[in-house]
């Protein structure tokens, strides 16, 4: 992997404001990192939420399909599941399911990229860095 390259574990926050065409300033960080060669991972708990907030709404899952068809998926198991419920901070399910597959990474390793303030700070409190790329969201709250 070339030096300017990064790795963003990224969070359906962020994913969908995309997909959707509701955040253009998600749409362009996606844009640019993909054009940048950067890699996206996310849990298989992603993949879930993205896939059934698109087919809840109505609507095609064809550009769903093609955004996750750049990320590596992390594994939903038993074990990750152990490791998610015995993080400290507090957090709803499916957040403490993606910063425990984050943390098999390792947060020297990737950039947490979440629109979550909540997940935003547990993710900070852990050591990663953290990416808000949704800047044209008016009830963005500020993000660690």
């Amino acid at each position: 992997m070339a030096s300017s390259e990064r790795t963003w574990f990224v969070d359906s926050s962020v994913l969908l404001r995309a997909i959707a065409d509701t955040s253009a300033a998600a749409r362009e960080w996606f844009e640019t990192a993909y054009a940048a060669g950067d890699r996206f991972v996310g849990s298989r708990m992603l993949e879930l939420e993205v896939l059934r907030v698109v087919k809840n709404a109505g609507l095609a899952t064809d550009v769903a399909l093609e955004y996750l068809d750049e990320f590596t998926l992390i594994a939903v198991g038993d074990d990750l599941v152990d490791e998610a419920i015995a993080l400290d901070h507090v957090l709803g399910g499916a957040d403490a399911l993606h910063i425990a597959s984050a943390l098999r990474l390792g947060p020297q390793s990737v950039t947490i990229v979440t629109h979550d303030v909540q997940m935003a700070r547990a993710a900070a409190g852990l050591g990663f860095a953290v990416l808000d790329p949704v800047t044209d969201d008016p009830g963005r709250g500020s993000v660690v």
